[in-house]
């Protein structure tokens, strides 16, 4: 007798051993990942469900040991959103179409881009200064030859001239474009001479 009360015995109960359980395969994963200088790195989550993903973790009941089944946990693929993000970027593009063709039809009536068509398709789209003729422009293109079905606000090419022409598709078989009567306006796709074909616009 030391004159201290007798320890308590250890606790059988499941919660016990499986914390016990988990604590060591912890303690080992903490080992296996310090680094050489003594700090420590941090875990491999993968490696961490794999080693903590046993068959069974027995623990003690009054009527004997039973199997507790730890099950790991698949994480969500982030290709679910694949579907969204394409759909967003369609209603971008869309809406970048749609503006482009109402600041063209915006200038119908205007002579100041006669002879300056290039420019006249970049300023739709809100830029300039890409390509200094629209033949330049067409030969920087993915080339679709179908100039009769260019889609609604694509570039189509004609080769009018050594510097060519451009006008922007609205999809139904007419262009909005400069030098349409002398002017900014709308024509049949195939009212300008010797069509090239149709390019997406790169803007």
């Amino acid at each position: 007798m030391n004159g201290f009360p007798a320890a308590a015995p250890p606790r059988r109960d499941g919660a016990f051993a499986v914390a016990v359980a988990v604590g060591a395969a912890g303690a080992a994963l903490a080992g296996a990942h310090a680094v050489a200088d003594g700090v420590p790195a941090l875990t491999d989550t993968a490696a961490i469900t794999a080693d903590l993903h046993l068959s069974s973790i027995a623990h003690h009941t009054d009527a004997g040991v039973a199997p507790v089944t730890v099950r790991a946990v698949t994480p969500t693929s982030a290709a679910a959103t694949v579907p969204e993000l394409t759909k967003a970027a369609k209603q971008a593009h869309s809406a970048t179409v749609e503006a482009a063709i109402d600041r063209f039809e915006s200038r119908i009536g205007t002579t100041r881009y006669e002879n300056y068509c290039e420019r006249a398709v970049e300023n739709a789209f809100g830029t300039q200064g890409h390509y200094g003729s629209a033949i330049a422009d067409w030969h920087a293109r993915d080339q679709h030859p179908d100039w009769q079905h260019a889609p609604r606000g694509a570039l189509v090419f004609y080769d009018t001239s050594s510097n060519g022409h451009v006008a922007l598709s609205l999809g139904d078989g007419r262009v909005v474009s400069s030098s349409a009567h002398h002017q900014v306006g709308i024509v049949p796709v195939g009212y300008f001479q010797h069509p090239l074909g149709w390019a997406p616009a790169p803007y």
